[in-house]
């Protein structure tokens, strides 16, 4: 795990405001456009005020220098005030030598404070010196504020229809009608996020999604015969719920247009689009079908039955189609329309299916 610590008594700033913040925290962060901040520590309200007598500037150009002399392999630099080398008030020739290079966790005084910075991302966590709040200012290789690839996880949760012609079955009273309310979509995955340039970045990933499309008729039984997948309604029944469902294990590759983006805090994470902006998307997905089976809820003289067949029904093994995506800080909608039909050529009806809802 790789760190840099800037671990010094000195930063020259204006500290208005947040002196009466620090009171109560031991960290202030200042932020320097999308990408950068400086975090300043101080244990007391007085070691706040002496920051002014140190000269920041100087501090980050000898850094800057002498990072570019240090091995790739170096895993933390860091800048150590042994005395008053940065201090404004001594001359050139009385401040001492600072010391660069790798350096590990010791047990020396600075242990408090390089505890509270660590390179791998941007963060705020308890500190494990005075349980305190602090934040964490370091680069994470897998999940860099503003570049490289991170992760998130996702669920995404709507509802089922499919079209026959570019219109829904219920146009026209078809036995294969969808009731909307009830027909369930559920996928839960990961993606990953790759920025290409500026507000452009490839989203891809992979998921498991389950499939339910409940009849709008509840007493039409669904069955797979050598001609085909049936749709038949069963007068002598009194339905009350029939449905189709399939899971599939699935891919997907989207370009992604994303506005006044600041970052993510860290690799995985949960609260995804807290900060951003509006954001949107399209792509392609494919699938391969892993189970499907019906389902038939329904009394009969008087008493209550349900029928559970597991089977492929002629259901297409793949899937592919469009996939679109919008958002807007933490809310975004799908829509997934298969390219495809459902069904296996003349064994069932000739229909695509489509997805929407929110992302989780």
């Amino acid at each position: 795990m790789k760190r840099i610590g800037l671990i010094t008594l000195s930063c020259a700033i204006a500290i208005g405001a947040h002196a009466s913040d620090l009171v109560k925290e031991d960290t202030v962060v200042i932020e320097f456009g999308e990408r950068s901040k400086m975090v300043i520590y101080a244990e007391t309200q007085q070691d706040l005020k002496d920051l002014g007598d140190y000269d920041i500037n100087a501090m980050i150009g000898e850094l800057n220098a002498n990072l570019d002399s240090i091995s790739t392999d170096t895993e933390e630099v860091s800048i150590v005030e042994e005395s008053d080398k940065y201090r404004k008030d001594l001359d050139e020739s009385t401040k001492p030598l600072s010391y660069y290079g790798d350096d590990r966790y010791g047990d020396s005084d600075r242990d408090q404070y390089e505890r509270r910075y660590d390179r791998r991302d941007y963060g705020s966590r308890i500190d494990d010196y005075d349980d305190n709040d602090y934040v964490i200012v370091n680069k994470n290789r897998t999940g860099r504020r503003g570049s490289g690839t991170y992760g998130t996880f996702e669920m995404e949760l709507g509802m089922n229809n499919w079209l026959e012609n570019g219109s829904f079955p219920d146009n026209n009273n078809a036995a294969y009608a969808v009731k909307p309310w009830g027909s369930w979509y559920v996928a839960v995955g990961g993606a990953y996020h790759t920025r290409i340039a500026g507000p452009l970045k490839l989203k891809w990933g992979g998921n498991m999604s389950w499939y339910n499309w409940k009849m709008e008729n509840s007493s039409v039984r669904i069955s797979k015969t050598d001609a085909g997948t049936t749709f038949v309604e069963d007068p002598t029944i009194n339905g009350k719920k029939s449905k189709l469902a399939a899971t599939y294990v699935n891919a997907s590759l989207m370009p992604m247009l994303e506005f006044d983006s600041r970052g993510r805090n860290r690799s995985w994470n949960w609260s995804k689009y807290r900060n951003r902006g509006f954001r949107m998307g399209v792509g392609m997905y494919a699938g391969y079908r892993i189970d499907s089976w019906t389902k038939i809820k329904y009394s009969e003289n008087g008493e209550n039955k349900k029928d559970k067949d597991k089977g492929n029904y002629y259901l297409n093994n793949f899937r592919y189609g469009v996939k679109a995506q919008v958002g807007f800080r933490g809310m975004d909608l799908f829509f997934n329309y298969d390219l495809n039909e459902v069904f296996a050529t003349d064994k069932g009806p000739e229909l695509q299916a489509i997805s929407f809802g929110f992302i989780l």
